[in-house]
């Protein structure tokens, strides 16, 4: 079972990166995170910043937090803070990579606003090889008829699924 009419989204991706388990619950619309402080702190830093860009914008089947076009196309993933920012990285490569299957040049950018922050983030042939692989465990997880098994993780504590998971 896959969300969204059975597309691989980017939130997909982050959590495959970050946690398996909570990949699973996405995957069965079980979502504890709308009610998450956290959550809603990086849903109006995202309102806030960026007055002048198109905000969360569907492409297919992506939705990314900000688009904009000056001389080119640029796809913004804004986070509160950088502390999973290899799971935003690679929800950002996935951005990429779709666009690009799509035939778009787009750059991409990961965004702090409250750090005050920017990294470019670029795709490369490697990196679309572990994507490849990646979508592939996405599958196989979301098809499984229980969770993955828990694993402790340095970021548990804050996770809206803590409670869920470990009490």
């Amino acid at each position: 079972m896959i969300s969204e009419g059975n597309r691989i989204t980017g939130v997909m991706i982050q959590y495959w990166k970050s946690c398996k388990r909570e990949l699973w619950y996405f995957s069965r619309n079980i979502h504890f995170n709308d009610e998450d402080e956290n959550i809603r702190i990086g849903r109006q830093i995202q309102k806030e910043s960026f007055q002048r860009s198109q905000k969360e914008v569907q492409l297919g089947p992506i939705k990314v937090d900000i688009l904009d076009s000056q001389d080119e196309l640029h796809v913004h993933e804004v986070k509160k803070s950088d502390k999973l920012e290899e799971p935003a990285k690679y929800q950002l490569y996935y951005y990429l990579w779709v666009l690009e299957k799509a035939g778009l040049e787009v750059r991409g950018f990961l965004r702090y606003p409250k750090q005050k922050k920017k990294k470019e983030i670029e795709l490369d042939d490697e990196i679309i090889s572990e994507l490849e692989k990646i979508i592939k465990e996405v599958k196989e997880i979301c098809s499984k008829d229980t969770p993955p098994e828990k694993e402790r993780k340095p970021y548990c504590k804050n996770c809206s699924y803590y409670e869920f998971c470990w009490v």
